[in-house]
């Protein structure tokens, strides 16, 4: 029973040490201390929140402007799909699948002036095209396509070019809406005038240009009923494997892909941020527990001399490194808390109304809840073994030497 009392008599100690040290301490030490934790842990949020923001843009812009959820493609050895209004329809069968657009890919190139290129252009109907891409929403100049429009085009910036635009050196270098641009393949060719220039910030897309499947079936009976590419838009928590499946029930003639295999160098780019964040994370985590070292060693160098008297009147060892883990346990749960407060109240906020302009599209802080809450245990974790590190090291002193200050 003794040893029983004993043991919760020592047991309460450590407590009751800490609880003077906050109450008698410096103040501004604490708050300075509780800062550098808060600063530590928006350090780890802020880089994942960014670098997951990176990676959702990217992502999204593939999927809004370029390819939809899922692609299909002729099989291998054909040109064009057999029966693409039989395809349309077996689609519409597929309940988790929001919108589709089929598209004519053109063999032709666009001239302007004396500038000529070779972009990918396609023939879409402007109206089923709204019903997977937003290209119709990112008209930076002129108007979107109407479904009878003859003679219409619509170029993306990276094919008008003019100042600031990063392939500019490769573009019309200006182009303008109202001005006229010649489409040619074959023997074929004829003007098209510039009806808008649409800007997704996804250099991909803003690198095609689009007329409508009219036009092009007029210019050349062969193309009539003729299509290459169906994109497809899924329900917002539809899985694409899933759907691809369903697609396949169906009985329809194609080569089904999803999104992230169509979108090539973008998913090997999105895997390399992904290894930085990796590799960032592990550098943020290094600095908090050297911060919190630094800080509780630098604290215990301070107050050799009250150690040692504390061990000279009997307090065992364990129970001052338990002060010291107790102490940086409230550091680091305090730096925690004030600084998810700084992030979700400040930060996130601030970067939903100025995000960062980056060539793959805008990016916000994109926030992993479940992430969140590993760093946060990941910084108390360094902030007890930072704090048990130093008690280790002043605890194995010589009694006198710590009396001493030495």
């Amino acid at each position: 029973m003794k040893i029983k009392n004993k043991f919760r008599y020592e047991s309460r100690i450590p407590f009751f040490l800490v609880w003077k040290f906050l109450r008698h301490g410096n103040k501004w030490t604490f708050f300075l201390i509780v800062f550098l934790m808060s600063v530590s842990f928006v350090n780890l949020v802020f880089v994942n929140s960014l670098f997951n923001g990176i990676i959702k843009s990217s992502n999204d812009q593939i999927i809004n402007t370029y390819t939809g959820n899922i692609m299909l493609a002729p099989n291998e050895g054909q040109e064009f799909f057999v029966d693409t209004s039989s395809i349309m329809s077996k689609i519409s069968n597929v309940s988790e699948i929001e919108g589709k657009s089929s598209q004519l890919i053109i063999p032709a190139s666009l001239k302007y002036k004396n500038k000529k290129g070779n972009w990918q252009i396609l023939a879409i109907d402007p109206e089923t095209e709204k019903s997977v891409t937003n290209i119709s929403e990112k008209m930076i100049e002129g108007s979107y396509l109407s479904t009878d429009d003859n003679d219409g085009i619509i170029i993306g910036r990276q094919i008008a070019g003019g100042k600031d635009v990063e392939m500019n050196a490769f573009s019309f270098k200006g182009a303008k809406v109202g001005d006229k641009v010649t489409l040619a393949f074959d023997s074929i060719s004829k003007d098209y005038t510039i009806r808008g220039i649409f800007y997704t910030k996804f250099i991909n897309t803003d690198q095609r240009a689009f007329v409508t499947k009219k036009s092009v079936e007029e210019l050349n009976a062969l193309f009539k009923d003729k299509t290459n590419n169906i994109i497809l838009k899924t329900s917002k928590n539809a899985s694409e494997k899933k759907v691809i499946n369903e697609l396949k029930g169906e009985n329809i003639d194609a080569n089904f892909y999803t999104w992230d295999e169509v979108a090539g160098l973008m998913t090997t780019v999105a895997k390399s941020f992904l290894s930085i964040n990796v590799l960032m994370t592990v550098v943020g985590i290094i600095i908090a527990a050297v911060t919190i070292f630094i800080v509780v060693y630098v604290d215990i160098s301070n107050k050799k001399q009250e150690i040692g008297i504390l061990r000279a009147i009997g307090i065992k060892p364990y129970i001052i490194r338990t002060n010291y883990v107790l102490q940086t346990i409230v550091y680091s749960f305090l730096g925690v808390i004030v600084g998810a407060g700084i992030f979700y109240l400040f930060l996130v906020p601030y970067f939903q109304h100025r995000p960062f302009e980056l060539p793959i599209g805008d990016v916000v802080l994109a926030v992993d809840y479940f992430n969140l809450i590993i760093r946060g245990e990941a910084v108390i974790l360094v902030g007890i073994l930072s704090g048990l590190i130093p008690g280790f090291m002043v605890t194995r002193i010589k009694l006198l030497d710590a009396i001493w200050g030495r």
